[in-house]
């Protein structure tokens, strides 16, 4: 069946922010770089993700930026099992990111990250089943390892912490990721791969995914301030509501491809 939460979305960070000077090569594969930007993606199931983002410095060491994004969809057609597009609202996302230099040889930048995730408890094939909204707060770390130590790729540990509300339940919970990065040729062209892992529970929900994801980016301007970018996800999703209705998510792969622009 299709996933009827997919609130790990929401917290992957491969949408993670990064600094940069006026004089500096826009190169959005390294996860703890921010830049100001927005996008607009398509799914295989017919969503629309909409996202833009701001950056600023604390000083020369210390950047940051926000992040919002929100999807919509057609929920009449997901209770029919059917993909559409709609403007029905389906979740949404704000993140306050900072990054902070360091003075390690082994992981010169790491990244903080606040976020603040709503699912719509009455989206999709959620409709009309009198759930309520799900809220989370996500406090995350995510760090660059040095390429001199991963034979020339950038490899990103990442790990969240999570707490809130899950259809109107108190849960918490964690989300770990590990993305490895690796550019193709000289265009800035990448592919990003990583394994993900989320699960959240309380004493009457639970909600748990594990997926691995593919991403393939590519500047479509030779200045690179717009990008294609395409990504391929392999998982599942179970899920416990709180009248206890188990749903066991079938694997299923989904595709996604959108345009980013950088300013």
């Amino acid at each position: 069946m299709k996933k009827t939460l997919l609130v790990t979305t929401l917290l992957s960070l491969p949408s993670t922010p990064v600094f940069s000077d006026d004089s500096e090569v826009i190169d959005p594969s390294d996860l703890t770089r921010v830049y100001t930007q927005a996008a607009l993606f398509v799914t295989s199931d017919a969503d629309v993700r909409v996202s833009s983002m701001f950056t600023g410095a604390w000083s020369e060491d210390v950047q940051f930026a926000g992040f919002v994004e929100g999807n919509f969809g057609n929920d009449k057609a997901k209770q029919q099992g059917k993909d559409k597009f709609g403007i029905d609202y389906q979740k949404s996302r704000a993140q306050y990111f900072q990054v902070h230099a360091m003075d390690n040889p082994f992981m010169p930048r790491i990244g903080l990250s606040t976020d603040l995730i709503h699912q719509n408890g009455s989206a999709g094939v959620l409709k009309d089943l009198g759930y309520k909204d799900t809220t989370l707060l996500s406090l995350g770390a995510i760090g660059l390892i040095n390429p001199q130590y991963t034979a020339g790729a950038m490899v990103f540990p990442n790990v969240a912490y999570t707490t809130g509300k899950v259809f109107g339940e108190s849960a918490d919970g964690y989300m770990l990721n590990l993305f490895v990065t690796q550019p193709i040729g000289d265009s800035g062209a990448f592919v990003q791969a990583w394994p993900e892992y989320f699960k959240v529970e309380g004493d009457t929900v639970e909600m748990e995914s594990s997926s691995i994801n593919v991403m393939f980016n590519a500047p479509i301007k030779s200045d690179r301030t717009q990008w294609l970018m395409t990504k391929l996800e392999y998982g599942s999703t179970d899920i416990v509501t709180p009248d206890g209705f188990e749903i066991d998510g079938d694997i299923e792969l989904q595709a996604e491809i959108g345009v980013k622009w950088f300013f």
